[in-house]
């Protein structure tokens, strides 16, 4: 079944749910040519045109080899939400699945793919825009099955303002099939497009996962071959979960990883979602509420860590952009309002979220070598240069091409301290 019939509208009544395609534009190629795939399916739930009330979003990713139908065709997903909510109405969400380009859920280095911007910068603000959605952190979630399982952990993981919890099945956290990752070409993009790289980008995020380490029941469905296949992935399951689990601190969000019987097959995948993920993802949902009362507005964690091999990111208010000669992360810790630790090469520059009193002066330390005075402007914002030293030269994760390039120490961390210059 063509995307096209599988996402068509399905409607029989104002009281039914509904499937349909969207098509939100995206990112643009350095030739003009589209740098995603267009489309996405999307389910609302019984009673949506009716109702008045704004819904949580789900994002479903699928794997390799698949599009934007396969979660509402072979996952069943319109048949599983429709149960759910028939036994608990408060289950009611909007699920959205999108085209992943054959499940290359990250942007390529060249730019000739770019799906985290796809789905990050054009199609979440898409669906708030024209569906009603709690458009708030605490009204998203995002899951998905083999390459989608890596995509979910690594969207989650680049965008944690974004959602509150996420899950992978059977994922291929290793992007072992991602021509655009290969360690040979780039291997800190590779690096730092890898959850295991950026677990400790997802504190406050719950995680649920499942792969597949025992075969029973499909021995006599195909004699264990799709069990087989999911041994691949099984390796970079364990290390992301272990990594996970080591970064975390008490409170900084909850794990549900299961080893089991299992396999790289739809025949698993649908039984986990309904039994296993939805429900996981739903207690973490806010519920369903009337369209008029407002969202909370996003405001910056209390204390936060996350680092990127991007020279340009925002994150919790946050904006950052760092000018250096070479790909590595940059690292952000202890970030609260009295200032952040920050790790790498070259000069960063830190615009801080609006929590300052627009028109003070804060006496800033740590950024260069003598304390500066700053005052916040009219968003409650400061603008901090950090010096970080002379930009390395050669690629993090790239061994040394001479003694001169091995020799003294690598990374400078500053901690940068803010204090109002009046108190």
């Amino acid at each position: 079944m063509r995307p096209a019939d599988a996402c068509a509208d399905t409607l029989r009544d104002s009281a039914g749910s509904l499937l349909l395609r969207i098509l939100p534009r995206g990112p643009l190629a350095d030739d003009g040519g589209l740098a995603f795939t267009a489309g996405a399916c999307v389910y609302l739930p019984p009673g949506y045109l009716r109702s008045g009330l704004a819904y949580p979003v789900i994002y479903l990713l699928h794997g390799g080899g698949g599009d934007q139908a396969d979660w509402m065709v072979f996952g069943q997903v319109p048949a599983i939400m429709d149960a759910a909510i028939a036994a608990d109405p408060s289950a009611a969400a909007i699920v959205v699945a999108p085209d992943g380009t054959d499940a290359q859920w990250y942007d390529n280095i060249d730019g000739s793919l770019r799906n985290q911007r796809y789905v990050l910068d054009h199609l979440i603000p898409y669906v708030d825009r024209h569906f009603r959605t709690i458009a708030s952190r605490d009204g998203r979630a995002i899951d998905g099955l083999s390459n989608g399982g890596y995509g979910a952990l690594h969207l989650a993981a680049r965008a944690p303002d974004r959602f509150v919890a996420a899950g992978s099945m059977s994922g291929n956290l290793a992007g072992l099939t991602f021509v655009g990752l290969a360690a040979g070409t780039a291997p800190a993009f590779a690096r730092g497009s890898l959850p295991v790289e950026l677990a400790s980008n997802l504190d406050g995020i719950d995680v649920t996962m499942d792969i597949g380490t025992v075969c029973d029941a499909d021995r006599m469905v195909d004699n264990c071959l799709a069990y087989q296949f999911e041994q691949v992935f099984v390796p970079a399951n364990r290390a992301f979960s272990s990594r996970l689990a080591a970064v975390r601190a008490a409170g900084d969000g909850g794990l549900e990883y299961r080893e089991g019987e299992g396999a790289h097959a739809w025949r698993w995948w649908s039984p986990w979602l309904r039994d296993r993920h939805l429900p996981f993802l739903l207690a973490r949902l806010a519920d369903p509420h009337p369209a008029d009362v407002a969202d909370p507005s996003p405001t910056p964690r209390a204390d936060f860590r996350y680092r990127s091999v991007a020279p340009s990111f925002s994150v919790w208010g946050y904006q950052v952009d760092v000018a250096r000669d070479v790909r590595e992360f940059l690292d952000l810790r202890h970030v609260d309002r009295d200032g952040f630790e920050i790790q790498g090469s070259g000069r960063a520059t830190v615009r801080t979220a609006g929590i300052y009193r627009p028109g003070a002066a804060y006496r800033v330390g740590g950024a260069a070598d003598a304390p500066q005075v700053l005052v916040a402007d009219p968003d409650g914002s400061l603008r901090i240069e950090v010096d970080l030293g002379p930009s390395h030269v050669v690629e993090q994760f790239t061994p040394p091409a001479n003694a001169a390039e091995a020799a003294g120490g690598y990374w400078t961390v500053r901690r940068v301290t803010i204090g109002e210059e009046d108190a």
